[in-house]
């Protein structure tokens, strides 16, 4: 009974966040905010909009080649367009229950291409690291841009008045951390199941040390945040209002766009909210930016998500070797 609530408060809580979220953002925004995000559909130079389609379909497929590095020295080789298949399908799950992405990755590649899961898990929990690492990069390199320090504070501001929902949303992970940990060390059977499945996990993680192409894993990695943070400017240069967007409000934007996607499922209501103050904080009045880039980017994972996820059904499964597991 207690594991089936926490199970469901993990997927109630992110979502309801993100549902009130939006309806937050859209509770702000004034007649002519409305217009001006249906007219952005309209309006929008749709060359810039195909090529962040382009860069986002590269990074994707850069972090499912990525993957491979990872894979080979422990012994598995799997096919290319499997590994993105997994990645993408991965990211569409994501929407449905919030982080369960790298469970059903690694559980498909299990399927389909006999990675046993914990070795599987444990190389995308170490990617998880290195992407972190890239994160904090950015983060820093975003604090140095910005001309005056209390930019970046004003994006979590609304019409003069602080806002205090990432603190609500970091208390209410932290609950659930400590809830998380204290059924851990209750339970016994789930903590021995967690024990064993570490020692796989270990493994997994000894892969980043122990590949071959290092310096190939590296060029990727910035390949793919490069790429990320590449779509904001070219979307940005499909509207006369953002086309001279300055280098600081292109970083900025994309931090707190990337903090938006971790705290709720997808950015869900947050990330065209935080998006928004980015751009106020640098003077620019365009709250259809953040709707349109958050709905154009999350149609093309849903897309390329929901189809990978049809397409690597249709793969031959490999289940006797994880019989005898």
């Amino acid at each position: 009974m207690k594991n089936n609530l926490i199970k469901i408060l993990k997927i109630v809580v992110p979502i309801g966040i993100g549902l009130y979220l939006t309806w937050y953002f859209l509770a702000g925004l004034s007649e002519k905010d409305v217009q001006d995000i249906k007219n952005s559909f309209k309006e929008a130079d749709y060359f810039w909009v195909v090529m962040s389609f382009i860069l986002a379909f590269l990074s994707h497929f850069s972090r499912a080649y990525r993957w491979l590095f990872v894979l080979e020295p422990m012994g598995y080789k799997p096919k290319l367009i499997n590994s993105f298949y997994a990645v993408m399908s991965g990211y569409v799950i994501n929407y449905t229950v919030p982080r369960s992405g790298e469970v059903a990755r690694a559980g498909l590649m299990a399927t389909y291409e006999d990675i046993p899961f914990e070795k599987g898990f444990a190389t995308i929990v170490a990617e998880r690291v290195i992407d972190m690492l890239m994160f904090l990069i950015i983060f820093f390199i975003s604090g140095l841009l910005q001309v005056n320090s209390t930019e970046i504070s004003n994006i979590t501001q609304r019409d003069g008045e602080p806002r205090y929902m990432m603190w609500y949303i970091l208390a209410a992970m932290f609950v659930l951390g400590i809830i998380g940990l204290s059924v851990y060390v209750k339970n016994k059977k789930l903590k021995k199941f967690v024990n064993e499945k570490m020692l796989g996990f270990w493994e997994g993680l000894k892969a980043i040390w122990t590949m071959k192409k290092k310096w190939a894993f590296l060029g990727h990695t910035i390949f793919i945040w490069a790429c990320y943070v590449g779509m904001i400017w070219v979307t940005a240069q499909a509207f006369p209002q953002t086309e001279n967007l300055p280098i600081g409000c292109i970083f900025a934007a994309f931090v707190v766009g990337a903090a938006a996607i971790g705290a709720t499922p997808g950015g869900l209501g947050l990330y065209p909210l935080w998006i928004t103050g980015a751009l106020l904080a640098y003077d620019i009045d365009f709250k259809a930016f953040g709707a349109f880039m958050w709905v154009t980017q999350t149609g093309l994972i849903v897309f390329l998500g929901l189809l990978s996820l049809f397409l690597i059904q249709r793969q031959p499964k490999i289940t006797q070797d994880l019989d005898n597991e």
